[in-house]
């Protein structure tokens, strides 16, 4: 504890008001009860509550988002006198070193967290240190705090985790750490692919943080764009099954301007992408056709190497090819007669005989896939144009397009090499 009485003797080399060591700080407390989680850090006597997932679609961007949920608990308490630090080192050293505890001891109420972190971010502003850049210092063990909160981090899905929790560690850290650096983001996607936590990636790549909108994107769309909604079963048979669905708004017009929709996710312990694009400027003897329509899938980060059999499945929107006018023309005979009641519009879902038929789009390779690397890696592309009916993706008003312009896809897949080329089912 600090004493603001204290007196310096004449020898003492301690100025007035000197804050303790970190290692006091350890020593003040036996090695059982040094968890953080056993410190009063709020005027409250509440408990911690225990780790929470993100609830929200997308990530508080300030502490303010978090902090207001606390209000009337009771302003958190400083860890100890900050602002008596001697030097910008101190109150780095210390800073680096609450943050490491806070994500060992996994402390998940974010009443306990926010009050700490926020004492941390009081000191640092009063001392010219930026608290975002520490957090996404790889300071614990090559690695930023942010990337062992995740690896730490319940699953939604654990028997531990209430429904009534609000943010987590990781929101609190991910506040105080805006704006996110690339390499930062990079860290984030590899502690989703270590503990294969997709529900999680998703929920990151809806955040502006972790997936910037291209400025193309934004003319395009507005400043609220929707994002690609994704999902992943893994299928319980052999353990190399899965399947992937996704909804990807304003396809077509993305493709004609933006050029390119990437649909990244995480199954079978590794992280994917399909990839709709239109091919570049031609540069190698093997590259598609300039213009062309295509689809690639890849292994993204440090994905390992697989063979890989699958398909993409679209199937047509549930709106009829024709859809039969009611009333008359201005210019028939019958227009200037007196107006008989309009007819009652019968609205139902069509049958699949007036649907057009779904589109099956083959994605096999004899060779491995591979991340990228030194090299750019091995990957699988098709063309469009080389399917009849794929080949209607590049019309606008094409039967694959809901009302609501939305694409509407399934990716099937098995890993291992390809089985025939003629089966119609990868997962059965």
């Amino acid at each position: 504890m600090i004493i603001d009485n204290k007196k310096a003797f004449p020898d003492d080399p301690t100025p007035p008001d000197a804050p303790p060591s970190y290692d006091d700080i350890g020593r003040a407390y036996p090695p059982e009860k040094r968890g953080l989680h056993n410190q009063p850090v709020a005027s409250s006597s509440s408990t911690p509550a225990p780790s929470t997932p993100l609830k929200s679609p997308g990530l508080p961007t300030s502490p303010s988002a978090l902090s207001s949920r606390d209000k009337g608990k009771g302003r958190a308490t400083t860890w100890f006198n900050f602002a008596a630090a001697r030097t910008t080192r101190d109150v780095r050293t210390t800073v680096l070193g609450l943050i490491r505890d806070l994500v060992q001891e996994n402390l998940s109420s974010s009443t306990a967290a926010i009050g700490i972190l926020q004492s941390c971010s009081e000191a640092c502003a009063a001392h010219s240190v930026s608290l975002a850049d520490l957090l996404q210092e790889k300071s614990i063990e090559e690695h930023t705090p942010l990337y062992w909160a995740i690896v730490k981090r319940l699953p939604d899905d654990h028997v531990d985790v209430e429904e009534t929790q609000g943010p987590d560690l990781l929101s609190a850290l991910i506040s105080y750490s805006s704006p996110l650096n690339q390499e930062t983001i990079r860290e984030l996607r590899l502690a989703c692919l270590a503990t294969s936590d997709q529900k999680l990636f998703q929920r990151l790549r809806m955040s502006p943080e972790f997936s910037p909108v291209s400025g193309v994107d934004q003319m395009l769309l507005g400043a609220t764009i929707p994002p690609d909604d994704i999902e992943v079963e893994n299928l319980s048979d052999d353990g190399g099954a899965f399947a992937t669905t996704f909804v990807i708004p304003y396809f077509h017009k993305r493709m004609v301007v933006s050029k390119k929709i990437e649909l990244d996710f995480i199954a079978r312990g590794r992280m994917w992408q399909l990839l709709f694009y239109v091919a570049p400027e031609h540069r190698y003897y093997n590259d598609p056709p300039t213009g062309s329509w295509c689809i690639s899938l890849s292994l993204l980060e440090s994905s390992p190497p697989t063979f890989i059999d699958s398909q993409l499945l679209i199937p047509a929107a549930d709106i009829p090819k024709n859809t039969p006018s009611h009333g008359r023309s201005p210019s028939s005979p019958q227009a200037e007669s007196p107006p008989s009641p309009k007819p009652k519009i019968r609205v139902s879902t069509p049958s699949k005989s007036e649907l057009a038929p779904t589109i099956a789009l083959r994605l096999t390779s004899n060779d491995q896939l591979q991340a990228p690397g030194r090299d750019q890696g091995k990957k699988i592309v098709i063309m469009l144009e080389n399917s009849s009916l794929g080949a209607k993706l590049q019309y606008a008003n094409n039967p694959y397009i809901g009302a609501d312009d939305k694409l509407r896809a399934r990716f099937e897949a098995r890993l291992g090499k390809k089985r025939d080329p003629n089966q119609e089912c990868i997962i059965c």
